[in-house]
């Protein structure tokens, strides 16, 4: 009876090392110079994605993953004792496709789709996401002498994962950055 538990044992370890998904440090891909800027009229939220560790995202890549990166960005008018008033919202999403036998990716958000080699991935989408603006809403929205709050939810997701497998091992995370909050507050 124990060498059947053992080799159950055995075997469930065995299955959630076949389907585990590579995870990155929350450090690998990060955002940096997460400001605020005046963009056509606009209170715009600029920041860069940068890709600090790029081994666990090409070995990601070259097994065939598509990923989504996303930032959603939320302005508040922040109050002392209630909750802060919501006042706009807007979202980023870039989605990265791997040609595994062509050792290229395709990387697409809203200005369009582009190929880089795996050769120099790491270059180029740092290169590709730096400096991205996002509009949020029109400064006469905006009072002077208030405080306001930027709230930006980051995260990469695994877009390929097969139901069959997900839905058994649902307590497996299948994204490679868990989704990470950024907060910067400003006076106006």
């Amino acid at each position: 009876m124990s060498k059947h538990r053992i080799l159950i044992t055995i075997g469930f370890v065995f299955a959630l090392s076949l389907f585990s998904a590579p995870v990155l440090r929350a450090d690998s891909i990060s955002l940096t110079d997460l400001g605020v800027d005046n963009a056509e009229g606009q209170v715009s939220v600029g920041f860069s994605i940068v890709v600090n560790d790029m081994a666990p995202l090409l070995d990601a890549l070259q097994n065939g993953g598509q990923f989504q990166v996303r930032c959603s960005a939320k302005l508040y008018q922040r109050r002392i004792g209630f909750w802060d008033t919501f006042l706009a919202e807007t979202e980023y999403v870039s989605d990265l496709v791997s040609k595994p036998i062509a050792r290229e990716c395709m990387v697409t958000d809203q200005r369009g789709a582009h190929t880089f080699d795996f050769s120099d991935l790491q270059h180029e989408l740092d290169r590709f996401w730096s400096r991205l603006s996002l509009p949020m809403i029109g400064w006469e929205s905006v009072e002077r002498g208030k405080a306001y709050r930027v709230v930006l939810q980051f995260s990469v997701t695994r877009t390929n994962v097969p139901g069959w497998v997900s839905k058994p091992l649902f307590f497996v995370s299948w994204d490679l950055v868990p989704e990470v909050s950024y907060v910067l507050d400003f006076d106006f």
